[in-house]
């Protein structure tokens, strides 16, 4: 150590000035890296993480319509129901319902009901489509309802509280004196659609892109010769990287929407994203090929094996961590795209998912949720989270499974 130091000190003033500034600057600029990753992530947990639940994750995005009708009008009873309700919510003596602010899938105020009185006429309301009495009334969001002020149709002044406002739709119940029906929405917000959209595109896309991809890199790294072709084809990859993903769902859209259903799909938004992420796995599949020893291939065929089997038998298998890196950096493009495919796989949120039908992705469901007037912050990072959630489980597997076939490897 000493010996060292004597040395650093005998070196001219300006070289250990400028070796300062060039540790220092990558220093600064690597600090400014992390501290950018550190506080988008926060900003993400910070905003999502109230949002996540069983029921988002696995739930409905559309929401369940219950309509609440009576043969006769009911009036409140005579008696007044007691309830200390919290500081957010409104109560209504006269029905025995409380009622409180929140939002819906798009971000919009609505007003739901945070309590039932056990003896609210409410209870013993039908619903139309079933006929049978709705226990799911606490919790539901209320779409519209029609309040009178008497029973009889001649005098009658018609309230329609504004939905948006708890305190509204709760004095607008007080002042009332009959109620004939009233629509609720249960459920909604859920992106279990939008989840299973992914798991298919990832399928599709890789069983696609993959095969295609490792083909593309055994042909440029091992049999290709190094001639002009072989330089114009690795050009035009290196080119095909750099298009910006919009134009890939244009051009996607123009010859992958005729072929399928002929409407936006999940089978051509997958077949867009193997056309984006194709470049990604030859590149990084031929790198994996290159690292390999070339005296491993020496070897095999010096026994006797041919090309072929030397390539499935000794490199592929040797590059096969390589290769599932390559394949985790394409499962990340498709995750996290958006612009191809709202021409190819659509933008609508479906809750039923047939791959021959349009459906979002969690990247197209992050799109939605924002590009309206009133933008869904805490959902939108709610899904941001679940799609950071998947990325790492993917890497964690992919790290243990090279991790694996590396000490198998060593081992023989």
């Amino acid at each position: 150590m000493k010996r060292n130091s004597d040395q650093e000190n005998k070196l001219p003033l300006k070289r250990r000035i400028k070796d300062i500034l060039a540790s220092g600057s990558t220093y600064l600029f690597s600090s400014f890296s992390i501290i950018a990753l550190v506080a988008l992530i926060i900003f993400i947990f910070s905003q999502g993480w109230s949002t996540l639940s069983s029921e988002f994750i696995t739930g409905n995005y559309n929401s369940n319509s219950i309509n609440l009708v009576t043969s006769n009008e009911i009036a409140p009873t005579e008696n007044t129901f007691e309830y200390k309700p919290a500081e957010d919510e409104y109560f209504s003596a006269n029905w025995g319902l409380a009622f409180m602010n929140s939002t819906d899938n798009e971000g919009l105020k609505t007003t739901i009901i945070s309590y039932v009185d056990n003896n609210a006429n409410i209870n013993n309301w039908v619903d139309a489509t079933t006929g049978k009495p709705n226990t799911l009334i606490k919790g539901c969001t209320i779409t519209s309802v029609i309040l009178w002020t008497t029973s009889e149709a001649s005098t009658a002044s018609v309230i329609v509280p504004t939905m948006s406002d708890a305190k509204s739709v709760c004095s607008a119940f007080e002042k009332c004196s009959y109620v004939l029906n009233i629509n609720l929405a249960t459920g909604g917000q859920g992106i279990r659609g939008s989840l299973i959209t992914t798991l298919y595109m990832i399928l599709i896309t890789m069983a696609v892109a993959l095969p295609l991809g490792i083909g593309g890199a055994i042909y440029l790294g091992i049999y290709a010769k190094n001639n002009k072709i072989t330089k114009i084809l690795r050009t035009l990859i290196d080119m095909i990287t750099g298009i910006p993903s919009i134009i890939f769902g244009l051009v996607g859209g123009l010859i992958f929407l005729p072929l399928t259903s002929g409407s936006t799909s999940i089978i051509a938004g997958s077949l867009t994203m193997a056309c984006m992420i194709l470049p990604i796995i030859i590149k990084s599949t031929e790198e994996s090929l290159k690292t390999i020893p070339h005296g491993m291939a020496l070897s095999s065929l010096a026994l006797g094996a041919s090309q072929t089997q030397t390539t499935f038998r000794v490199l592929l298998p040797n590059a096969l961590p390589g290769i599932l890196t390559s394949a985790l950096l394409g499962i990340g493009r498709v995750i996290g795209e958006s612009a191809a495919l709202i021409y190819t796989a659509g933008t609508a949120i479906m809750d039923y998912i047939v791959p021959t039908q349009g459906s979002a992705s969690l990247a197209v469901h992050i799109w939605y949720l924002m590009s309206g007037e009133h933008q869904n912050f805490a959902a939108s990072c709610g899904v941001a989270i679940i799609i950071l959630a998947i990325i790492l489980a993917l890497s964690i597997l992919i790290k243990i499974i090279s991790y694996r076939i590396n000490k198998t490897q060593k081992g023989k």
